[in-house]
C-alpha cells in the first residue's frame, strides 16, 4: 500500500471499496459469532444451574471432566460506604480509572470544566448512502 499522503484518488477509492467489503465480511462473521456465543452462554447457564441444584461435583463425558468453578470477586454491595472509605483513606488503588464519557460531556455541556480532562480527537470511518 502506498503512503496515504501520496495516494491517488483511484487508490483511495480502491481502499474504500476494499474496506467496505472487509467490514461487511467482519460484521457477518461477528453476527454469526454472537449467535454462537448466545447459544454457548445459554448452555453454560443451564449446566451451572443444573449442576448446582442437583449437587453434581462434575460430569465426565468423552474422557473430559466438566465442573463448576467457583471464584470470589469483589463487588460494592454498599456504594456509599465504599465511596466514603475511599474518600476517608485516599486509597485510589481500589478503583479502576476510566473517564465516564457521558458524564463528562454532560458536565462540559453545562459549562463545567472537569480538572485533568482534555478532549482528544479520535478517527473512524463512517459509511452511508451518498
Amino acid at each position: 500500500m502506498t503512503v496515504p499522503a501520496e495516494a491517488t484518488r483511484e487508490q483511495i477509492e480502491g481502499a474504500v471499496a476494499e474496506w467496505r467489503a472487509v467490514r461487511a465480511q467482519r460484521l457477518a462473521v461477528e453476527k454469526e459469532a454472537d449467535a454462537i456465543k448466545r447459544c454457548e452462554t445459554d448452555l453454560k447457564n443451564f449446566i451451572v444451574l443444573a449442576m448446582q441444584s442437583q449437587a453434581y461435583e462434575g460430569i465426565v463425558k468423552d474422557g473430559r471432566m466438566t465442573y463448576v468453578r467457583t471464584s470470589q470477586v469483589p463487588t460494592a454491595s454498599d456504594r456509599v460506604a465504599f465511596e466514603k472509605y475511599i474518600l476517608d483513606t485516599g486509597d485510589l488503588s481500589l478503583l479502576q480509572f476510566r473517564p465516564a464519557v457521558g458524564a463528562i460531556r454532560e458536565q462540559m455541556d453545562n459549562g463545567v470544566e472537569v480538572p485533568g480532562i482534555v478532549m482528544m480527537d479520535t478517527f473512524d470511518l463512517g459509511d452511508r448512502k451518498a
